[in-house]
């Protein structure tokens, strides 16, 4: 069994700050979201959910609402309906689907007027792909109030206050939809363009401790196509670092690799990924 680095140096980024970082740009448009009306008769759920943060922070979902397919009571306007919305985000690795993380919360969701939903996308404060679905015939536009955060992911179980969230947001450099973007488009980028040579050599020096990294989760390598056996993968980019899944033949490693000068820009993001898959070098 390897070792792995578990202290901070520097300005890096902690696993909670990763944690808090990756929830927050799920919530902000990152992953597939889906909502889940169980208070309802048959519990009616749309799949094709768009979603995001309004620039004053309001959680925004739009979604088609077919009252044919799901029913009169989804749809109506102006009454709040208790509703849990689970967002699914996979690796970007394009051979193989592997599951990064997942949010779940429950909330109260109340649909605005179609005049309402207008009116609020003619400010610009809307994500530009919910104000897309919203104006959609049989589009509807909707506000969620949430508590709390659940994320599962390579570290566990992290509940999140939506506080936290919103306090990362008002820290963040930018528009947070505009971020998720930029991040998404780098982790593709890195995934395409890396030489799995490199890639390897960063995770021998995640798991050997060469290099500041946080060891998620470890455990057998139970199962697996032999095509990924004793292959690494990239998890997840985000502007706090890298997530990378070490397949083994005996074991599967998680880590959490992040940047050294702590969460960056995303203007800054992709030459600090080329940064860190070379910084094996002088370790």
């Amino acid at each position: 069994m390897g070792r792995s680095n578990n202290q901070v140096r520097g300005g890096r980024a902690s696993v909670e700050e990763r944690a808090v970082s990756l929830a927050h740009r799920m919530l902000a448009g990152s992953g597939q979201a889906s909502v889940v009306a169980y208070r309802l008769d048959e519990q009616p759920v749309l799949n094709s959910v768009a979603h995001g943060f309004t620039r004053r922070g309001e959680l925004v979902v739009a979604a088609v609402v077919d009252p044919a397919e799901v029913g009169e009571e989804l749809g109506v306007t102006g009454e709040p309906l208790e509703v849990r919305v689970d967002i699914t985000k996979v690796a970007p690795e394009p051979n193989v689907r592997i599951v990064a993380a997942s949010a779940h919360l429950l909330a109260s969701l109340e649909w605005l007027h179609p005049l309402d939903a207008e009116l609020l996308a003619g400010t610009g404060e809307l994500p530009e792909i919910v104000a897309a679905v919203a104006a959609a015939p049989n589009g509807r536009l909707g506000v969620l109030d949430v508590a709390r955060v659940v994320l599962h992911d390579g570290a566990g179980v992290t509940p999140l206050t939506f506080g936290q969230l919103l306090d990362h947001r008002h820290g963040a450099v930018g528009d947070p939809a505009e971020a998720v973007v930029t991040t998404e488009a780098a982790g593709l980028d890195v995934v395409t363009g890396v030489d799995r040579t490199d890639l390897a050599v960063m995770c021998d020096a995640a798991e050997q401790g060469w290099m500041t990294a946080h060891m998620l989760t470890q455990k057998p390598s139970l199962s697996g196509c032999a095509h990924t056996t004793n292959k690494d993968f990239v998890v997840d980019v985000d502007l706090t670092g890298v997530t990378v899944l070490r397949h083994g033949a005996q074991l599967t490693s998680v880590y959490f690799i992040p940047f050294e000068q702590g969460r960056t820009s995303p203007a800054e993001l992709t030459n600090n990924i080329r940064t860190l898959l070379g910084a094996h070098a002088a370790a």
